[in-house]
């Protein structure tokens, strides 16, 4: 099959709440492209429980494409699902609460890709002023301080662009992650691969998504319970450099496991007084930080503990 090498295909998963995706899908049709480059969207429906619906004015519409799957499969899937549909050389994949920040998001990034980088990351950035945002530019800003460092892994599937080619050739994202952990393995999976990898910080989208303590919790339980067993199979060297290794029984002589069985009963009543005490702002920053960094990491032990 030939590819477009000039055409970007921009692979979207979706579940459920799209709220914030007609903001996405306008930031995309306000991008300039360099000449004799085009774009299509991919909206990739992942068996939410009503179709995902999209808006677009009739300049648009012919640039849109919805592809629906039947039942929930998760991220890894939807993004492969979409990619797989389209024919341009390169694709960006874009979380649906992300909204390109300015005009030229795509054209800085196409600029590092055509350097000769096959994996170019931008960077995410929150706005709302409260707590969540401040917490989750300061955590953008520690993967961009270690990518430069060196660990080239430790960004995230936000917003990211890469050569067809390379991401067929590695597989595209691992379809057994579904909570959690498909990224790092992807760009594990890429750089041993030999991929050339680059960020690009001035490349930003806005995270329009409002966060809370329980919603991540969730996520995190869930990807301490199931797709953490993969990739430690997968990355075993990897993941005990990781701080996730520090909250998992599975690595644990003891001491964790009583932690859980003594923690049981509270977890998620603390869970949900933690939450509270952050929406109300009562607490100082740096406590606020320090406090959610020790409760994800309890919550992420307790979904270890039910592998």
């Amino acid at each position: 099959m030939r590819y477009n090498e000039k055409g970007i295909d921009v692979v979207i998963p979706v579940y459920n709440d799209n709220q914030y995706l007609e903001e996405t899908l306008v930031s995309i049709s306000n991008q300039r492209l360099p000449e004799n480059w085009g774009l299509h969207v991919y909206v990739v429906d992942d068996g939410s429980e009503e179709p995902v619906a999209v808006n677009v004015d009739n300049d648009n519409d012919g640039n849109i494409s919805i592809v629906r799957l039947k039942k929930n499969s998760g991220c890894s899937v939807a993004r492969n699902k979409g990619a797989w549909v389209g024919n341009g050389g390169v694709i960006l994949f874009l979380d649906a609460d992300c909204s390109l920040a300015k005009e030229d998001v795509l054209v800085l990034l196409l600029e590092e890709y055509l350097k000769g980088y096959d994996v170019c990351f931008g960077q995410i950035y929150a706005s709302q002023g409260d707590f969540w945002a401040k917490y989750q530019n300061d955590v953008a800003k520690e993967r961009a301080a270690n990518f430069l460092a060196g660990e080239k892994s430790s960004m995230t599937t936000s917003i990211f662009m890469v050569n067809r080619q390379v991401f067929k050739s590695a597989g595209g994202f691992d379809e057994e992650y579904h909570f959690g952990f498909e990224d790092r393995d992807l760009f594990i999976t890429l750089i041993d691969s030999g991929a050339k990898v680059s960020l690009v910080e001035s490349a930003i989208v806005n995270h329009n998504d409002q966060l809370s303590l329980i919603s991540v919790c969730k996520k995190l339980y869930n990807s301490g319970a199931t797709s953490s067993s993969r990739f430690i199979d997968k990355h075993s060297d990897e993941y005990m450099e990781m701080a996730y290794a520090k909250a998992d029984v599975r690595v644990s002589k003891g001491g964790l496991q009583l932690l859980v069985l003594l923690t049981k009963p509270i977890v998620w009543p603390l869970v949900s007084v933690l939450d509270w005490l952050l929406k109300k702002e009562v607490l100082p920053y740096w406590l606020a930080r320090r406090a959610v960094k020790y409760m994800s990491g309890l919550v992420y032990l307790h979904g270890t503990s039910n592998r």
